[in-house]
């Protein structure tokens, strides 16, 4: 679910005593179990990224209007509500999705950054969503899955003052420039570094000592 127990447990609605009885009715990740005494055990997740192309979406897109609004009348009138258990009492309301927040990730595996207004479009995505990672001294990008508490590093746009603030809980943040200064352009040409993501060599700008330090 998600690939995150917190964050389905969160967003289920499920107690602590709630997971323990699925896990022990035999409940396992990527299994068939939908419900367990009528209460879900998981969710669907979409994950969009820079090989998705207009033709999944659409897909998708397809599937929803098809399994979930082709005909909502039909649909409630098929669920009987009374009998809903209360981790399900939401789905008559939720019949018809709804977009929430639309976060991006500046920074490859930190946390996140809700935007609050229009956002600029790219060929590439949103701007500023991944346009940045954490590597070690030899290149290789650090990600959640070695060092944990990278999801603790709030990064934090300010496009006016063009500059991103990496924030940490009691530490001072330090500020990163959005776009280069033309004096640093030497700088730049000196500094670029080679990494890898998911088998795939990328190049980036060093952003200097100073955040490196901070981290």
């Amino acid at each position: 679910c998600f690939c995150n127990p917190g964050a389905c447990q969160w967003f289920l609605g499920l107690s602590n005593n709630d997971i323990r009885k699925q896990f022990e009715s035999g409940h396992i990740c990527s299994d068939y179990n939908d419900l367990i005494d009528g209460l879900p055990t998981g969710a669907v997740r979409l994950s969009f990224g820079f090989m998705t192309r207009k033709k999944d979406v659409d897909k998708v897109i397809s599937m929803i209007e098809e399994c979930y609004l082709k005909a909502p009348a039909d649909r409630l009138q098929r669920l009987n509500v009374a009998k809903l258990p209360k981790a399900l009492k939401h789905i008559p309301e939720r019949l018809k999705p709804k977009l929430k927040e639309i976060c991006i990730y500046p920074v490859k595996s930190c946390g996140a950054f809700k935007i609050t207004d229009s956002w600029p479009l790219t060929s590439t995505g949103l701007l500023y969503d991944r346009g940045w990672m954490i590597v070690d001294s030899s290149g290789m990008a650090f990600t959640q899955k070695h060092q944990s508490r990278l999801c603790l590093i709030r990064p934090i746009i300010n496009r006016h003052k063009g500059t991103m603030e990496l924030t940490f809980t009691g530490m001072k943040s330090v500020d990163v420039s959005l776009e280069m200064a033309s004096e640093e352009i030497n700088v730049i040409n000196s500094s670029v570094c080679r990494s890898k993501v998911c088998d795939d060599v990328v190049s980036g700008y060093d952003c200097g000592d100073k955040v490196a330090n901070w981290l």
